[in-house]
């Protein structure tokens, strides 16, 4: 019987992921901060974009906005409750859910942005509760606690990763010993599989899905280390050591490449993976690119990031991870995404929003304005859509017109 239901988890697995359906997750659709529209300004005025509408009442909290199917969803924390907020296109409040107690202590607030996939939204706030709710209404379909159930251990600022579903799977890391990792069915919360990994506690990060050969691969760095499962079963792939326990930037792949960044002091490096995907080996490994908390963007064969001591927004090489050229900076981090073309760079220590547009040689910049509020704490990362750039700070959420006319 298990074998039979084994198998009958692993078809609905690979049948679903046959037929993408579309999704509104953190950084985009492939978790890479690329966000690939056209039509959008590619100067802006000196005031910056005009902005469409603003709410400034969500509370606490470091959720982005996630877009879909004309509706704008994010978390805020209100008197250390979480809370869903809805919203037209328009800026319209279509309702507000309650979640449960979030995290209270240094930097209070939800951490992670929710998850929107066929009519359902997953989020795990910062003590560990998961839930999965109606996208529609906001009702909880199922919840739990994954450090109680899986006896995980949380960090020292609270839960912070971002649900990955992958057809019925739901990934998360509660970061037990013997749970290390744990996949759920994403309609019932039931467990697939858990596995051991590497029994190292979570770090802050976000893992991505990989295919290597046809074969999926779940990876995520932990305290002490890159590790990459099967997505099927939870098998341990391989694991690559690091040498800090803060790793917030999630890892890049791209045919049979990945790109990591090791912690917030260690620099970046570029691991081969094997064609049976099941070891690595390092390519380069460059100490000074170090994203920290805001990460990277990758075009083409160059990648756009920050070095924070050397306090430089740079762009290297993809083959080699040598500098090609940078920029100095007065701050960092900066978190970077892109829509392919232009970098929008947010300071998160002073709350301005740039414009860049990378050349061969060097950079232009295009623009800036300066986000509304305190000087401090910008972490959620921006979001384009539909020639929108949506912008979480503090309690408030801003929309700007970024489409040209």
């Amino acid at each position: 019987m298990r074998l039979l239901v084994a198998t009958i988890i692993t078809i609905t697995f690979f049948i679903q992921c046959t037929s993408k359906q579309e999704i509104a997750q953190w950084r985009g659709s492939n978790r890479d901060g690329i966000y690939l529209e056209s039509n959008l300004l590619t100067q802006w005025s000196d005031s910056g974009p005009r902005l469409l509408w603003q709410y400034d009442s969500l509370g606490q909290g470091y959720a982005s906005a996630a877009v879909i199917s004309n509706r704008v969803y994010t978390i805020g924390t209100v008197d250390s409750i979480s809370y869903i907020f809805t919203f037209d296109t328009d800026g319209n409040l279509l309702w507000r859910k309650k979640l449960g107690l979030d995290w209270i202590e240094s930097w209070p607030g939800i951490r992670s942005t929710p998850t929107i996939y066929n009519g359902f939204g997953y989020v795990l706030n910062g003590l560990g509760d998961l839930y999965c709710f109606n996208a529609d209404n906001g009702d909880i379909i199922w919840q739990k606690n994954i450090l109680k159930v899986y006896n995980g251990r949380n960090l020292d600022w609270g839960m912070s990763e971002n649900l990955m579903i992958e057809g019925n799977y739901l990934f998360c890391t509660p970061g037990g010993i013997d749970n290390n990792v744990v996949a759920l069915n994403r309609n019932t919360g039931e467990t697939i599989w858990t596995s051991k990994g590497n029994s190292d506690t979570a770090a802050y990060c976000t893992p991505i899905l990989i295919d290597v050969r046809g074969k999926k691969y779940f990876v995520n760095q932990t305290r002490n280390s890159i590790i990459s499962l099967n997505a099927e079963n939870g098998e341990i792939a391989w694991k690559y050591p690091l040498s800090n326990a803060i790793h917030p930037s999630t890892p890049y792949y791209r045919d049979g490449y990945l790109f990591a960044t090791d912690g917030i002091a260690n620099g970046s490096m570029q691991l081969k993976i094997s064609e049976d995907g099941r070891s690595v080996s390092e390519v380069w490994r460059n100490s000074d690119f170090n994203a920290q908390y805001g990460h990277t963007v990758v075009l083409g064969n160059r990648i756009y990031g920050v070095c924070s001591f050397k306090k430089t927004f740079s762009c290297i090489d993809w083959n080699t991870g040598k500098e090609i050229y940078s920029d100095s900076i007065k701050v960092a981090p900066i978190t970077t995404i892109s829509d392919g073309r232009m970098l929008y760079c947010y300071f998160a220590s002073i709350g301005e929003v740039k414009l860049i547009k990378p050349t061969e040689n060097g950079f232009e910049n295009r623009g800036h304005f300066t986000i509304k509020g305190s000087k401090k704490g910008h972490f959620a990362h921006p979001v384009i859509k539909d020639g929108r750039l949506y912008v979480r700070h503090e309690n408030s959420l801003f929309v700007y017109d970024i489409a040209k006319k």
